[in-house]
């Protein structure tokens, strides 16, 4: 019975030793083995798109943020008050110089002016009668210097009345746009009141402010280039005419007015306009696209492909193209490209997508097409 018992225990113990062992290579000893195997094994090349680096012909140029501003532009206001009686004008209207756009009632002022044209009427006559009596001697010359003092103050009288009823009549001062009404037929107008906004906008300013430092690089009659929220994708050319007369001693910038011709009016004041001022001679300058550029806090780098030989495992001399992060120094950025100060000459083959899957001494293979696939992919703004 006891050796029994000693024999189902070494059975049990035998087996449970050998389930053990099974464990132990299915769980720990395979996969360590299979890992060691795979990490030792050669990584196959990684797929990214490249392009050579360039030189290209840049103008220079200083940036700015702007404002269109009128060519000339006022609020049309009446010098007197009266009731509006009369409109000559639409909202959004092209006026002409000398056009009525608005008239106040002048009922009051014409009638003192027949009032003071009939006493002027008397007063000559009897200026007339007066001057037969005085050549005769029956009547004193004082007398009749005193209608001569009267016509006179009359006729001021008249001219001021005259006057009163001109600043009645409003008209365009030049040739411009109306902007939106603020009046009614009817409605009563205090001296200084707003009519309408007049502005005249071909051509138009575009005011922008440069730094200290960019001040000195400009000159009158230079090239600006602007771009407008409103038309996306299009470009319109002015040229600098003038610039503030002092520096700003808050932030040290100026303003600087460039002219813009608008014969069809699509630029109106108070538009943002993105502002490009060429400076200098054109420069040749190394470019990349900006997609291949890493900006980072430890330096902006590139990767660039470089083409070496290796050994493969029969001992042949292959082909490779090997990654090298390099670092650079970017400068301007301009329609998807970016200049480089230092860090790459011409002919450097950088790479231009597929950066998230390498890294310094990577092994790659170049296929250009997934360039298209990401920008395929890319949200249209």
């Amino acid at each position: 019975m006891i050796r029994r018992i000693l024999y189902l225990l070494l059975v049990t113990v035998l087996l449970g030793g050998l389930a053990g062992a099974i464990a132990f290579y299915a769980f720990d000893f395979k996969p360590k083995m299979l890992a060691t195997v795979i990490m030792g094994a050669p990584r196959p090349p990684e797929t990214i798109s490249a392009e050579a680096a360039r030189t290209e012909s840049w103008q220079p140029q200083i940036a700015g943020i702007g404002t269109v501003t009128a060519f000339q532009g006022i609020d049309v206001t009446p010098q007197v008050g009266g009731v509006v009686t009369e409109i000559n004008f639409e909202s959004g209207q092209d006026v002409k110089q000398g056009d009525l756009l608005v008239k106040l009632d002048s009922a009051t002022e014409e009638a003192d002016i027949r009032s003071i044209e009939a006493e002027l009427a008397n007063n000559a006559t009897e200026l007339k009668r007066r001057e037969g009596l005085v050549s005769k001697g029956i009547v004193a010359i004082t007398e009749l210097d005193s209608l001569k003092t009267k016509a006179r103050v009359l006729q001021a009288t008249l001219d001021r009345r005259k006057a009163e009823i001109a600043q009645k009549f409003i008209y365009a001062p030049w040739d411009g746009r109306a902007g939106i009404r603020n009046i009614a037929i009817g409605s009563y107008l205090a001296p200084g009141q707003k009519i309408v906004w007049l502005q005249k906008i071909d051509p138009v300013y575009v005011d922008f402010s440069m730094t200290e430092s960019d001040y000195g690089r400009i000159k009158m009659g230079e090239k600006v280039t602007a771009t407008f929220n409103a038309y996306p994708g299009e470009a319109f050319t002015g040229a600098i005419t003038t610039t503030d007369a002092r520096v700003s001693d808050t932030n040290r910038m100026i303003t600087v007015r460039a002219e813009f011709k608008n014969p069809d009016k699509r630029l109106v004041p108070g538009m943002y306009a993105n502002v490009l001022v060429d400076v200098g001679q054109p420069e040749q300058v190394v470019t990349v696209p900006q997609t291949a550029v890493t900006y980072s806090l430890y330096g902006d780098n590139v990767f660039v492909v470089n083409a070496t030989t290796a050994k493969d495992k029969d001992g042949k001399d292959v082909d490779e193209l090997v990654i090298e992060r390099r670092f650079i120094k970017p400068g301007t950025v301009r329609e998807g490209r970016v200049a480089i100060a230092s860090g790459l000459k011409p002919g450097d083959k950088v790479v231009t997508a597929g950066q998230n899957k390498i890294d310094q001494g990577s092994k790659v293979v170049i296929d250009n097409s997934i360039a298209l696939k990401l920008q395929d992919t890319s949200t249209i703004q």
